[in-house]
């Protein structure tokens, strides 16, 4: 190589770092498009060879979001084996509280991004199918969404964490934040296989913070490989690990090797819980004392939500017309489930050792379904969600909207005698025309 294209190539290499750092979209389309790539494998080699910082920063991956004390954002990264925290500055997030939310009393919601899956496209130089959204989290003093972002797929994959800033694709440049990280041990050999897909995908389930721990749900390559990791934040050398036990009733069986694909902490009563769906949507209450470094704990099943179907989300709020508080949990091919909260402590665990059983059990025979078809949702406050889902009237769109809590529904979406400018208004709709909530 001569002295002419060597300096060539650095002064290029210059140019995108500058681009980069200055936030630009359509800079960061040139540092990774040089055409639009459709492979994991090539998007990095190629960023890695122009000399340019990976857009995900330390991060080999970029799974499940959460928010802890202090503008920590705690990311679980399934190729890397570990937990990161990064502690975000006041300048690393923008105040949303003049954005528009909607129309409460209307039950109408706002479009915050409308087509985030072909902007993220065009952010990161590809297709929207070489685009995966993998979590979604929201900074509750700033309101500001972030989001997890994987170009390509598999263990190539180019990660990056990008936030929504008035309706705007931000990238988060994670190279300039102080981090830790904990790396997660026996993770499952990367050409281990389940039936249908490689069990590393599973190695990092959920992430959670509670009073100054970080719960991480996964699988392992142990014999029991249902796992619960306790790490200490701030990150030592400290980690415990128990291995989990559930009933299945929908299967009849004792399951040891299915992860917790969704989990939730909530102290009731004096007393903290994990609060856990599967995989084929059993409910499943653990009480944190019992999950101990080295212990084996067996989860008492409290519900069968449905056969056939995936956890994507599971959260609690209060509902402001009742102020009682729900367990929301959506699901991948069918309603959500609302479940009052005062019935999880309460609820007797499903006999086990019966017969197959495909029918709504325990707390499943009693839940509520909700109209939320959200692929990721999150609470913005009491009155709001903030959900990215397929546009019912343009499926081919990925759009971030806003729903109204309790009902989480959008009457703009749907057709009613209402609709007609002369025609009944039983909710007193028009009363309210102009009413406009914020963030």
């Amino acid at each position: 190589m001569d002295h002419t294209t060597k300096s060539g190539m650095a002064e290029e290499a210059r140019a995108r770092r500058e681009f980069l750092r200055a936030g630009s979209t359509s800079a960061l389309m040139l540092a990774l498009s040089r055409p639009a790539l459709a492979g994991g494998e090539k998007a990095r080699a190629d960023v890695e060879r122009g000399g340019l910082p990976r857009p995900g920063g330390p991060l080999r991956s970029a799974g499940a979001l959460e928010f802890g004390p202090d503008n920590v954002l705690f990311v679980g990264d399934i190729t890397g084996a570990a937990v990161h925290a990064f502690a975000l500055k006041d300048s690393d997030v923008t105040s949303q509280l003049d954005v528009e939310m909607g129309n409460f009393h209307n039950f109408e919601g706002r479009d915050l991004v409308l087509g985030v899956d072909q902007k993220l496209a065009a952010l990161f130089g590809t297709t929207v199918g070489n685009i995966v959204i993998n979590d979604m989290a929201i900074h509750q003093p700033s309101r500001q969404i972030f989001m997890s972002v994987e170009r390509g797929s598999g263990p190539g994959a180019m990660a990056a964490i990008v936030k929504v800033n008035h309706g705007k694709l931000e990238l988060l440049e994670l190279d300039g934040i102080a981090h830790s990280k904990m790396a997660i041990p026996n993770e499952p050999d990367q050409r281990a296989m389940l039936e249908f897909e490689p069990q590393q995908v599973y190695a990092i389930t959920d992430v959670k913070y509670y009073n100054g721990e970080v719960f991480v749900t996964g699988i392992s390559n142990q014999r029991f490989a249902s796992t619960l990791y306790r790490i200490p934040y701030p990150f030592s050398s400290r980690l415990s690990t128990s291995t989990v036990e559930i009933w299945h009733p929908t299967h009849g069986e004792f399951e040891t090797r299915a992860p917790i694909v969704r989990q939730l902490i909530r102290e009731m009563d004096g007393r903290p819980y994990l609060f856990a769906v599967y995989g084929c949507t059993p409910l499943v209450r653990f009480q944190l004392e019992e999950l101990k470094d080295g212990a084996h704990v067996r989860g008492d099943t409290i519900g069968e939500l449905g056969y056939g179907s995936n956890p994507l989300d599971m959260l609690t709020y209060t509902d402001p017309t009742d102020h009682k508080d729900y367990l929301l949990v959506t699901i991948d091919v069918r309603s959500a489930s609302r479940i009052e909260a005062a019935e999880l402590t309460t609820a007797k665990p499903e006999p086990t050792g019966g017969p197959i059983d495909f029918g709504p059990g325990g707390l499943g025979r009693t839940q509520r379904d909700l109209p939320i078809r959200a692929e990721h949702i999150a609470i913005l406050d009491p009155r709001w969600a903030v959900v990215i889902w397929r546009h019912p009237k343009t499926s081919w769109r990925l759009d971030i909207g806003t729903l109204m809590v309790p009902y989480f529904f959008d009457r703009r979406l749907g057709m009613a005698e209402m609709n007609w400018p002369n025609g009944p208004d039983p909710f007193h709709y028009r009363e309210h025309r102009n009413e406009i909530d914020h963030a």
